[in-house]
């Protein structure tokens, strides 16, 4: 563990090879795959939202186990305002 805690952080997140390249794509299609991701961010979202409620009532799960949950929570939300943010036909 204190090697991982050593370690640099990364973040890769692989739909952002999608964003990287959205300028190579026509219109409808930059909307098409961006409408795609912010649907699968809010399905994410939603999945945690639920786990952290079911989980935050038993006594067993460890409580570094729901902040990680929450963590995951927090960095949807981001990534849902930052989709929100983009300006798709500006690409």
């Amino acid at each position: 563990m204190s090697e991982i805690a050593a370690k640099p952080i990364h973040i890769f997140l692989d739909f952002n090879a999608v964003i990287v390249n959205l300028d190579s794509l026509p219109p409808a299609s930059r909307k098409s795959c961006v409408a795609e991701i912010e649907k699968n961010v809010k399905t994410l979202k939603a999945y945690l939202e639920k786990n952290i409620r079911e989980k935050e009532a038993i006594p067993e799960i460890p409580e570094t186990g729901m902040a990680v949950l929450r963590q995951q929570l927090v960095l949807a939300e981001a990534i849902e305002k930052w989709i929100a943010s983009l300006n798709v036909t500006d690409c």
